[in-house]
């Protein structure tokens, strides 16, 4: 019942989305399609400063190009509603057509650049390009825009580019209005496994469709993003057996609707209210706390969707939680605080998925419980905290958190029987939490480096047992112990903003190489040790052809256990809308002589992919 429900909505959604945009959502040659276009252009209003100073080359991170000023004006606000602040930069190309550029910021550091558009494209999953720019380009050809952030000191170098700088006043619109964009896609995967037929190897056939949507003012809006999931069996009528979002029909507290082919989740989809000094939310919400890239210890809130391990896109990997926040401006000073009433436990694979435990992981064959979730109690609830400050181009903060933790325990339970077998029943548990965490990110030269770490007096584990062998089953204390302990966890690494330009004539794109190490571990003995741990992660990422080609190549290292992952992705952006990508993901892991010394990713050693990927964005 509820797949035909999900089926009837999802087709309902795309007739009524080419009904508001006739011809499947065309793109515009700004790339972008919006709802309305009911409100008059602003009138923007160049004053030239009077100093007349010296100002260097600048890099602009530049979100669309559209030829339509209202076009543009609407990517503005659709951004604004993101909680980033874009201005207009207005040019002509050598033929003399007018075009609006959107740019999320103009900056003299080209690493400073590159990092706010690796983060848009992670947090956005657009395409964003960096350009290079004088003040005097940016001041000529019908400029209606001005280098947004504090005033530059005179360049240091042998720079001649003199430029009166312009400053913006705008009109203020305050009637709503309705933006939305998004993407439909189809991913498919294959197994690579040998000694399988076509329809055993097809282990994912899936359609997803992302909707973002605002409504209101800059002050008060309604603001949404939801997907919709639907698993297709034309190809393989069998797939369903390998890929389920849920063994049975259910609604969560954060308003994820699944079935076994089907769902609909509403990660983000709540109120803003700001006014001068602060902004307030209340409704599903996703916290970007932190400044690692991989791993976040300070991330506390949003708990982990592992239905795919580390294979879900950028935008899936947290689940929303209903929470209501503030954000204060105090000067120099961020504070946001956070108050979640219900805990969301972490999404994990049913049994019998692709991505579940493999069944022959330990001593006995496994299975694994679904993951524990909090009754709804004044003792669960979750709050916390997060000062930031930015000097001398040094990004930090501090935080602090306590409640359910979004990490939960493996724990051996109970072992059963399956008609004649053994087997070893894992249960999920949560457990309450106290955090307190650090992270600070700087620039230096083409470097961007971070560090962040969290401390917890109370992080709960499990107690170790000996267990070798079967002859150690009738000793075995079930379910095992746990216990309270001091705990730290940390990330370090550094993103580097390859110079490619220099090395390959001509090449326009963005080359960036990222490294993080990251590592948990509990302060007192006689505990396992915490199951992710000891991980280096590198990625390097380029693009070629003005951002059409981009390559990708990912390495995941366990270096304790010896597990690894190789991941390279190569895509084609048509910059209209459509996007291919395919990639190839090869893991290894080592067993060892006891569950305690096994690689994480042994458990997937068989799971090498195929993937491949047809996206069209609105």
């Amino acid at each position: 019942m509820m797949n035909a429900c999900f089926r009837t909505a999802w087709l309902t959604l795309l007739v009524a989305l080419s009904l508001i945009n006739p011809g499947l959502l065309p793109v515009d040659s700004g790339g972008c399609s919006h709802v309305l276009e009911t409100a008059p252009p602003a009138r923007i209003l160049v004053k030239p400063d009077s100093s007349n100073e010296m100002v260097p080359v600048v890099y602009a991170v530049q979100a669309s190009a559209c030829r339509e000023e209202k076009t543009a004006r609407d990517t503005v606000e659709r951004l604004r509603g993101r909680g980033y602040t874009p201005d207009i930069y207005s040019w002509k190309d050598p033929s003399g057509s007018l075009w609006h550029s959107v740019f999320l910021g103009v900056y003299e550091d080209a690493a400073e650049a590159g990092l706010v558009a690796r983060r848009y494209r992670e947090a956005e999953g657009l395409p964003v390009f960096v350009k290079t720019l004088s003040q005097y380009a940016l001041a000529e050809g019908g400029v209606k825009g001005a280098v947004s952030g504090k005033k530059r000191d005179a360049p240091k170098g042998p720079q001649d580019s003199r430029v009166e700088k312009p400053e913006i006043a705008e009109e203020e619109d305050i009637s709503p209005e309705f933006t939305y964009s998004g993407f439909i896609e189809f991913e498919t995967f294959l197994n690579t496994g040998t000694g399988q037929s076509f329809k055993d190897k097809n282990k994912k056939n899936e359609i997803r469709n992302r909707l973002q949507m605002r409504y209101g003012t800059d002050n008060l809006y309604l603001f949404s993003v939801s997907s919709m999931y639907l698993f297709q069996t034309y190809l393989n009528n069998r797939a369903d057996d390998h890929y389920s979002y849920s063994k049975k029909e259910r609604v969560s507290r954060n308003l994820r609707l699944s079935s076994q082919e089907a769902e609909l989740s509403f990660d983000e989809l709540y109120l803003n209210y700001g006014s001068g000094n602060f902004r307030l939310r209340a409704g599903n919400q996703i916290y970007g706390w932190g400044t690692a890239d991989a791993f976040n210890p300070t991330s506390y809130f949003n708990p982990s969707d592992m239905r795919e391990i580390l294979f879900r896109d950028d935008d899936e990997n947290k689940a929303g939680v209903p929470s209501l926040s503030g954000m204060f401006f105090l000067g120099d000073y961020t504070l946001e605080t956070v108050f979640v009433p219900v805990h969301i436990p972490p999404i994990m694979a049913p049994e019998g998925n692709f991505w579940a435990l493999s069944t022959n992981s330990f001593l006995l064959p496994v299975v694994v419980d679904g993951p524990e979730q909090l009754g709804v109690d004044i003792d669960n609830v979750g709050y916390g905290a997060r000062l930031s400050s930015s000097r001398g181009g040094v990004d930090m903060s501090v935080s602090g958190y306590r409640g359910p933790d979004k990490d939960q325990l493996f724990l051996p339970y109970e072992i059963v029987y399956q008609g004649t077998a053994a087997v070893l029943k894992i249960r999920p548990q949560a457990s309450i939490v106290t955090m307190f965490g650090f992270d600070i990110s700087a620039t230096l030269g083409g470097f961007v480096v971070q560090f962040e770490a969290a401390y917890s007096p109370d992080k709960v584990g499990i107690v170790e047992q000996k267990v070798t062998s079967l002859a150690d089953l009738p000793v075995l204390t079930l379910p095992f112990e746990t216990d309270r302990a001091h705990y730290v966890s940390y990330a370090a690494g550094f993103n580097y903003f390859i110079p490619m330009d220099a090395l390959i004539e001509g090449h326009a794109g963005d080359a960036v190489f990222t490294f993080e190490w990251f590592k948990a571990q509990y302060l007192e003995g006689g505990l396992y040790a915490p199951s992710i741990t000891d991980i280096v992660s590198c990625k390097f990422e380029d693009s070629y052809f003005d951002g059409r080609v981009k390559t990708t190549v990912k390495g995941i290292f366990e270096t304790k256990h010896g597990g690894k992952i190789f991941w390279p992705e190569i895509g084609y952006d048509f910059q209209n809308g459509f996007l291919v990508e395919v990639g190839y993901a090869a893991i290894w892991g080592d067993g060892g002589s006891s569950c305690e010394s096994d690689s994480i990713f042994y458990y997937f050693r068989d799971n090498d992919l195929l993937m491949a990927k047809v996206r069209y964005r609105y």
